[in-house]
């Protein structure tokens, strides 16, 4: 009991001083019709939830004052996705899973969705690519080696990197993926995302963090965390009621800013204690929810119809949701110009 009251207690701690902002609408997925730009700039602020937090030292408000230095270059640090979980590593009534080397590929393809539209949202910004971070002596400092499951120079999912399993059979039992040659930033088992995201300042990573945008020349780093699961037509066994097929895809991401530049700022306005902390400048998470139709005959069940009723809008879904988180997070940093 003690145990309970002491969480609850931390947790009440942490949401404290916390300003919340968005994230009350809901995406409308139409297959046959592509957003624009400007169609997702209008949804953003309804769709993608912001946070933020003034650390222990200084408000963001002052920190972050159009008259201080500029957040210009940036660079996507951490980029881990969770996608569709299983218990033991067995199959339950979800009907299709990916291998590892499928949660690897679609990983991969999130994240250059991610580095495709960055430049398109924000031609003013300067994104320091993946590449360019996994070659940093930094990053190869800090962290786990990510496995390569993949193991071949392929970058498009196939037939055997997602299948229609029954219930019961043994399939990935991992689902935290990195991209290959991404560094695993977890602690304890814990997504770097949940150790380092959040209004809130953070211990987790810090020096990695500092190293990283020194050699870099960062101003922020992001972290992006993307949860996907998916759901097959069934009955609760509770209620009796139908549960809808249903595909699920949450981003969370957190703009960072390493205790060197955060010192640097609280330099300029003279202040004495300097923590050595990292501050999370924003947060923002974004859900958007697609109906599917996964529940299908067995002799219909083959690769091209999970391209049609899973991969394809998966995809396009992750698109329009990366782009409006990206438009949020490139919106608040604006506000430092």
């Amino acid at each position: 009991m003690l145990r309970i009251l002491a969480g609850l207690l931390f947790l009440t701690s942490c949401s404290l001083g916390t300003k919340q902002s968005g994230g009350q609408d809901r995406y409308r997925y139409e297959s046959d019709f592509e957003y624009e730009l400007t169609d997702l700039h209008e949804l953003a602020p309804g769709i993608v939830k912001t946070e933020k937090r003034d650390p222990r030292v200084g408000t963001l408000e002052k920190l972050f004052d159009p008259k201080l230095p500029d957040i210009k270059r940036v660079a996507i640090v951490v980029f881990e996705t969770d996608i569709q979980g299983t218990r033991s590593g067995l199959s339950g009534l979800d009907k299709i899973y990916p291998t590892e080397q499928g949660k690897q590929l679609i990983t991969e393809k999130f994240l250059s969705q991610w580095e495709e539209e960055f430049p398109l949202v924000a031609p003013d910004l300067e994104l320091v690519k993946s590449d360019e971070v996994k070659r940093s002596k930094a990053f190869t400092i800090y962290g786990m080696e990510v496995p390569d499951y993949i193991k071949a120079p392929r970058q498009k999912v196939e037939s055997d990197d997602i299948l229609w399993l029954p219930s019961g059979k043994k399939t990935s039992l991992y689902t935290i993926i990195n991209p290959r040659e991404m560094r695993d930033m977890s602690f304890m088992l814990v997504p770097a995302s949940e150790l380092m995201s959040g209004p809130k300042w953070s211990e987790h990573n810090k020096i990695f963090l500092n190293d990283l945008a020194k050699e870099l020349k960062l101003d922020a780093a992001i972290v992006v965390m993307s949860d996907v699961v998916w759901t097959a037509e069934r009955k609760d066994k509770f209620s009796d009621e139908n549960i809808p097929e249903e595909l699920v895809i949450k981003i969370k991401a957190s703009t960072l800013i390493p205790f060197g530049k955060y010192h640097e700022r609280l330099n300029i306005l003279k202040e004495r204690e300097q923590p050595v902390t990292t501050v999370a400048y924003r947060y923002h998470e974004g859900v958007v929810k697609i109906p599917v139709h996964i529940s299908i005959p067995e002799e219909e069940k083959n690769f091209e119809q999970i391209e049609k009723r899973l991969l394809n809008p998966l995809f396009k879904g992750y698109r329009d949701l990366t782009l409006m988180t990206i438009d949020r997070i490139v919106e608040d940093i604006r506000k430092t110009h």
